[in-house]
C-alpha cells in the first residue's frame, strides 16, 4: 500500500474549488475550454493553471496536465500530501499524469459522463492502490455552468 494523505476531511474542499472556478472562467473567457486545477498542500495553494488548448493549440495542455509540469519539483518531494482539485473530471491522460505525480487525493467538481474516469479508476487494483481520495460532486452545479457558458457543444455532451 502506498504513503501519502489520507484523510482529506478537515480541507475546505469547496474553498479549492471556487478558486478553480475563478480560473477556469478566465479560460473560457479567452476561448479556451472552461476548465482549471488548483494544487494544495498542507492547506496552501501551490499552484493554479487552467486549460490552454486552444491558446498553445496543444491538445495536452489540459488544466491538471499543465499544472503538474509546471510544480513538477515540488510535487517530487510533496505530491503524496497534495491534493488536486480540477473543476471537470480528469480525463485518463490526467489522471496518469496525476499518479506518476504521486498525487493520491483528487477532488472534482464535475463527473464527465463521456469519460467516466471513476469507473476506470475502480477497474483497476494498480490506480485504486494509488488514489486514496476521488471526491466528485464539489461545487457542481456551478462547474456546469461552466461547461453550459462557455463550452462547445461537444463539450456540452459531457454533462448528459
Amino acid at each position: 500500500m502506498s504513503s501519502g494523505l489520507k484523510d482529506i476531511s478537515n480541507y475546505d474542499h469547496e474553498k479549492y474549488m471556487q478558486v478553480a472556478i475563478e480560473e477556469a472562467k478566465i479560460a473560457g473567457g479567452r476561448g479556451d475550454k472552461p476548465i482549471a486545477a488548483v494544487l494544495v498542500h498542507n492547506h496552501k495553494i501551490i499552484g493554479k493553471m487552467s486549460n490552454t488548448w486552444n491558446t498553445r493549440n496543444s491538445k495536452v495542455h489540459h488544466a491538471e496536465n499543465y499544472l503538474i509540469l509546471e510544480n513538477a519539483q515540488y510535487l517530487r518531494k510533496h505530491g503524496k500530501e497534495c491534493i488536486i482539485y480540477t473543476t471537470l473530471e480528469p480525463c485518463l491522460m490526467c489522471i496518469g499524469t496525476i499518479v506518476m505525480a504521486d498525487i493520491r487525493n483528487v477532488v472534482v467538481g464535475l463527473e464527465d459522463k463521456y469519460m467516466q474516469t471513476k469507473k476506470f479508476i475502480d477497474s483497476h487494483n494498480w490506480l485504486k492502490d494509488r488514489i486514496f481520495n476521488f471526491l466528485v460532486g464539489i461545487k457542481e452545479n456551478e462547474c456546469k455552468e461552466l461547461i453550459n457558458r462557455y463550452g462547445s457543444e461537444r463539450d456540452k455532451s459531457i454533462l448528459l
